[in-house]
């Protein structure tokens, strides 16, 4: 683990938690591939999402952004109080089990990302401090995991309750929710983000009809809902972060042409992909 003021780095990059929020825009925007778990205990906090919604954390608040789900600027209030933890998606699936299905279904679905951490959350942001300091423990490694799970799951019984998972009467398999978290790896992975329902069912070895079924059944939206959501989130990025062209943007992407990427975004985010950089540097 390293550590450099309030910053810490655990189990080979895998977890990363800063302990700070005055001075949180650029290390939180370089961790968007990460899960995040954003906790306020004073103050207030303010997160842009990519696709223009503003999302406001109070005290004794906190904010779950799934991976990839690519965010805008952070703006804090001067008394501000509290940190963030990053969780990389191969850790959250190794740490939650057969539990992810209850993330996927409330983060990704349901879009449930705030909730309320009552009076636990004031010693979460000092135990977790607290714990990640002790790097020469010799159990540390396995002490961590056993921390980072019992958080993890305490964040899922929350979602639960908050999004009514707990009282869904769930009809989907186990067959088919892995499968789906397989789908959503596969979106967050691929980097050409314009793929068709037909590529993703191919790499899933499954035919197109049944990837539809199972997306149906476990989320109520169709893959391709989620294949436009997911490139959506990409162009958001490349157009706010990178300095590429708008050819090189639709090519990186999959897109035929520049002109079908301007009237793709201009479809989704009713704007052209020009007027957003524009917009969103902006504010920057």
């Amino acid at each position: 683990m390293e550590q450099q003021d309030n910053t810490f780095t655990i189990l080979e990059n895998e977890i990363f938690y800063f302990d700070s929020l005055g001075d949180l825009s650029p290390a939180f925007l370089a961790k968007t591939g990460y899960n995040a778990v954003l906790h306020c205990r004073k103050g207030s906090v303010d997160v842009s999402l990519a696709d223009g919604r503003h999302i406001a954390v109070n005290s004794r608040q906190l904010l779950l952004i799934p991976a990839y789900k690519i965010t805008g600027p952070v703006t804090t209030s001067n008394d501000v109080i509290g940190g963030i933890l990053f969780i990389s998606d191969k850790m959250l699936k190794s740490l939650l089990g057969k539990q992810i299905n209850i993330w996927n279904k409330a983060i990704y679905v349901d879009e449930t990302f705030l909730i309320d951490g009552g009076d636990w959350l004031m010693d979460f942001g000092q135990y977790t401090h607290a714990l990640f300091r002790r790097k020469h423990m010799s159990l540390f490694d396995e002490i961590v995991r056993s921390y980072m799970r019992t958080l993890l799951l305490s964040f899922c019984e929350e979602l639960a309750q908050k999004s009514g998972i707990a009282n869904e009467e769930d009809r989907s398999t186990g067959h088919e929710k892995a499968v789906f978290d397989h789908f959503l790896s596969l979106l967050a992975a691929n980097r050409q983000k314009r793929l068709t329902v037909a590529q993703c069912a191919s790499e899933l070895h499954i035919t197109p009809k049944y990837l539809s079924t199972i997306c149906k059944n476990v989320s109520g939206k169709g893959p391709s809902k989620w294949i436009t959501e997911n490139t959506m989130e990409e162009c958001y990025a490349l157009l706010r972060e990178s300095n590429l062209s708008i050819k090189e943007i639709s090519n990186r992407l999959g897109f035929p042409n520049s002109s079908f990427f301007g009237q793709f975004f201009r479809k989704q985010a009713g704007m052209t992909p020009m007027d957003y950089r524009n917009e969103r540097k902006g504010n920057l």
